[in-house]
């Protein structure tokens, strides 16, 4: 893991609340990380997550996806940084046990939740070139389709690559009064599409609650525990009995 100083080279909204980010790495300075891993944006006094959505294979800059998060203070701060700052940044990196370095000999489920998506993005955007022999379901589960800033990205590579497969799921309805796709839990929502996960490798971007309830039921239906990961088991591991 490095501290590394970087300038913000662009932002833009992708939609009406969150924005793409990317952060120039500096010149002459050998920078590795995995797909699927995350910084910490070093603010004063702590460091701040974030997940990067860009391939390992991309090594001048980093893309990152920034939201604000209501009442919180870290988020304030990260907002107020990227609205008035000079635009320079420290970044402690890489960090995150959940990655992947070579695509799994099973099919690949990804479970995203909101802006959790941006580590599904780049284990995709990093698989993809290298070929798939199995099919990869992404499932991203947002409160309202307004909120699916990346759909024409995933829809785009489901054009393309038949072992690519995009479902989007819309968890609050009442917000979204013409949206005609899936409905409900992301994680519960896909499990309706699998009978038997005995043969499935499963990654979960969400919540502790979510994720857990999500290793529970899924467990339950004959996945070996082993073969889910999230970042949650390293930052929020379950009490032991």
């Amino acid at each position: 893991m490095k501290r590394l100083p970087c300038t913000i080279a662009s932002i833009e909204y992708y939609n009406h609340d969150t924005r793409k980010v990317m952060i120039s790495l500096p010149r002459n300075e050998a920078v590795d990380f995995k797909a699927g891993q995350y910084l910490e944006m070093v603010l004063p006094g702590k460091n701040c997550p974030f997940s990067i959505a860009s391939s390992p294979d991309v090594k001048d800059y980093l893309e990152l996806h920034i939201r604000p998060t209501p009442d919180s203070e870290d988020s304030a701060i990260i907002e107020d940084m990227l609205n008035h700052s000079d635009r320079t940044v420290e970044i402690d990196f890489p960090k995150g046990d959940c990655f992947l370095e070579s695509a799994p000999d099973t099919p690949l489920i990804l479970l995203a939740a909101s802006t959790g998506v941006t580590q599904m993005k780049s284990i995709i955007e990093y698989l993809l070139p290298r070929g798939l022999t199995h099919p990869i379901y992404l499932y991203w589960g947002v409160l309202a389709d307004k909120d699916l800033y990346l759909s024409a990205r995933f829809e785009a590579i489901m054009a393309q690559e038949e072992k690519f497969h995009y479902i989007p799921v819309v968890s609050e309805p009442a917000t979204s009064p013409e949206w005609e796709g899936r409905i409900g839990l992301v994680g519960e929502v896909a499990l309706q599409d699998f009978e038997d996960l005995s043969d499935v490798t499963v990654y979960v971007s969400g919540s502790p609650g979510m994720v857990y309830a999500t290793l529970d039921t899924y467990v339950a239906r004959g996945l070996p525990d082993n073969r889910m990961f999230s970042d949650v088991f390293s930052y929020a591991p379950r009490p032991a009995p």
